[in-house]
């Protein structure tokens, strides 16, 4: 049994291990945190870059609105086939690391939620809308601005135009609430505050 006021060296070695911030959280759930908030930067990012820097840079500089469009619907493809990869495997990482955080299953719950709106938006456009305005356009020859504004094919273009532009708002409002539940979630733990 050691008295009150002797100490030794190794004491103070162990003492200091156990206070080091994210001593006590293992180097796979760093890992993990890691890794999940990289992937949901860059699809946050990829959805925010495409929705304000190259889509309206798009049919600002390019030559014809036809050539700004299909470099939109290009992009926007990728950037689909993105969140169609990166959503489930974070549904897969949130499974399991369901445990190691901290947060409340409700928390946790939410976050998937947000993630499965991530998903479903990107679903929709990549499978529904993105098809249907590609089939219009080449429908109406290709120059929309051609098309009087009252024609039905116009309309509907018009119309899935607002449908893609609130889900992708939609998918960036959700993804913000997942990156900020996310960070929460890993910062939350007492294994991992100093």
């Amino acid at each position: 049994m050691k008295e009150a006021g002797n100490h030794t060296a190794g004491d103070d070695a162990s003492s200091a291990v156990d206070l080091a911030p994210g001593a006590e959280f293992g180097i796979a759930h760093q890992i993990s945190a890691f890794i999940e908030v990289l992937l949901v930067g860059v699809w946050l990012g990829s959805m925010i870059f495409f929705s304000f820097a190259v889509a309206p840079s798009a049919f600002a500089v390019l030559p014809t609105r036809e050539l700004a469009g299909a470099m939109v619907t290009s992009t926007i493809g990728k950037v689909e086939v993105l969140g169609l990869v990166i959503g489930p495997l974070l549904i897969l990482i949130q499974t399991a690391s369901w445990r190691a955080r901290s947060s409340s299953n409700v928390s946790k719950t939410f976050q998937v939620g947000f993630i499965l709106v991530m998903i479903s938006a990107a679903a929709l456009s990549r499978f529904w809308i993105s098809p249907q305005m590609v089939s219009l356009r080449a429908a109406m020859g290709g120059h929309i601005d051609d098309v009087s504004a009252g024609d039905p094919l116009r309309v509907q273009f018009n119309s899935l135009h607002q449908y893609s532009v609130a889900l992708m708002s939609a998918a960036i409002i959700a993804g913000v609430l997942v990156l900020f539940l996310t960070i929460r979630s890993w910062r939350s733990s007492k294994r991992f505050l100093p």
